[in-house]
């Protein structure tokens, strides 16, 4: 079966960089390229991409423009606009034109990752298509309550246990999930679906 790939193409060297890291983090298998110009994706992506993150506003050729192109290109490819722009006629042209779905720049990671999720389906050797690791009820509860933001003062308080367990379960839960932080924690389960 061929690999999965993405594409992303933005003129902005630190944003392609920080789309990599997500990509990557969450879909390790998948094979993942980044150019800042629709002319040099085309010069240099050796097959069609399953997926295009594309910026809108780019030197050269305007996003909404880049549209029609990589669906004449590429057919199969989907394409999802990654854009700060939030005019709604703006967002609302990309959709007509082809567009499968729409990131804003200033969406979480979270939200970034459910949208490729979502466009490149299951089978997508991404993450959340590997088993996910054995978390015991209490430990995917205090997850839970992590996701929500709570310290883990609030989760003893809620869950009424001690924060000294509290603890213990945040790190058998890092361990487990081999994560660094309870940031990275709560990334990793939601690429596995276990919240």
């Amino acid at each position: 079966m061929r690999p999965v790939t993405v594409v992303a193409i933005d003129d902005h060297e630190l944003f392609r960089t920080g789309i990599a890291h997500i990509v990557r983090q969450g879909w390790p298998h998948v094979r993942f390229h980044s150019f800042a110009s629709l002319g040099a994706a085309f010069d240099h992506s050796p097959v069609a991409p399953d997926v295009v993150l594309l910026d809108l506003h780019l030197d050269g050729i305007d996003g909404h423009d880049a549209i029609p192109l990589i669906r004449l290109r590429w057919p199969g490819t989907a394409v999802i606009v990654v854009t700060a722009e939030r005019s709604r006629t703006a967002l609302r042209r990309v959709i007509d034109a082809g567009a499968s779905d729409v990131v804003m720049k200033s969406d979480s990671p979270e939200r970034f990752s459910a949208v490729l999720r979502t466009v490149l389906g299951p089978g997508s050797d991404s993450v959340g298509d590997q088993q996910a690791p054995a978390l015991s009820r209490r430990q995917i509860e205090v997850l839970h309550l992590l996701g929500s933001g709570h310290s883990n003062k609030a989760i003893a308080k809620l869950l009424d246990i001690s924060e000294f367990t509290v603890r213990g379960h945040v790190q058998q839960i890092l361990k487990t999930l081999q994560a660094a932080s309870r940031a990275q924690a709560v990334f990793h389960a939601q690429n596995l679906g276990l919240l």
